[in-house]
C-alpha cells in the first residue's frame, strides 16, 4: 500500500514560490494603498473647495474656506483640517450659526500646503476667489510621485493637478513638477 502526500522537496519549492510571489506583490500593494490614501484625501479637500464656491453663489454672499486645527475657528495649517462658513455679518469670525461644513485633518505624517501662503480663501457671491494657487498633498514618505494637488484660479474654478509631461510627477498650474 503506497501513501500519497508531498515530499519535503516539493513542500520547500512551494513555500519558496509563495515567498517570491509575496515579495513581489506586497510592496506593490503598499504603494497602491499609499496612492489611494493621497487621492482620497485630496478628493475630499477638492469637494470642500467646490462646496464653498457653490454656497457663495447660492447664498449670494461671501463664504470662507479656511484651515482649522480645532474645526471651530480659522487657525492652524491646511493639514490640520478645514472649515467652510458663511460670514453673514462680515466680521471675519466663525459664529456658531455660520458653520457650513467641517473637514478632517490629513493622515498622520502627510502634509498639505498652499502656494498662495494664505490660510483662508474667500469666495464672493459670483464665485470669484480672493486667492489663486496650488494646494499640494504629500504622503508621509514625501514621495513626489504620489503627490497630488488642486489648482485654484482667481475665477474660483478648481481642477486636479495633472502629469502633463509624462515624468510621473504631477505639476502645478505653471507646469513645475511637485516636490515634497
Amino acid at each position: 500500500m503506497r501513501q500519497q502526500g508531498f515530499t519535503i522537496i516539493e513542500l520547500m519549492i512551494t513555500v519558496a514560490l509563495i515567498a517570491i510571489i509575496a515579495g513581489i506583490g506586497i510592496p506593490s500593494f503598499r504603494d497602491m494603498l499609499a496612492s489611494n490614501r493621497v487621492v482620497s484625501s485630496i478628493n475630499e479637500f477638492h469637494t470642500g473647495l467646490r462646496l464653498a464656491r457653490i454656497e457663495a453663489v447660492k447664498r449670494n454672499d461671501t463664504v470662507v474656506f479656511c484651515a482649522s486645527a480645532d474645526q471651530a475657528s480659522c487657525n492652524g495649517g491646511w493639514g490640520d483640517g478645514w472649515i467652510i462658513y458663511h460670514d453673514s455679518n462680515s466680521d471675519g469670525v466663525v459664529d456658531a450659526d455660520e458653520l457650513i461644513r467641517v473637514g478632517d485633518p490629513v493622515h498622520t505624517g502627510y502634509s498639505l500646503t498652499f502656494s498662495g501662503a494664505a490660510t483662508a480663501v474667500s469666495f464672493a457671491p459670483r464665485g470669484l476667489s480672493n486667492q489663486s494657487g496650488t494646494f499640494k498633498l504629500c504622503d508621509a514618505e514625501a514621495d513626489a510621485g504620489l503627490a497630488r494637488g488642486i489648482i485654484l484660479l482667481s475665477t474660483g474654478s478648481t481642477r486636479r493637478s495633472l502629469d502633463t509631461d509624462g515624468s510621473g510627477i504631477h505639476e502645478d498650474n505653471g507646469g513645475t513638477d511637485f516636490s515634497c
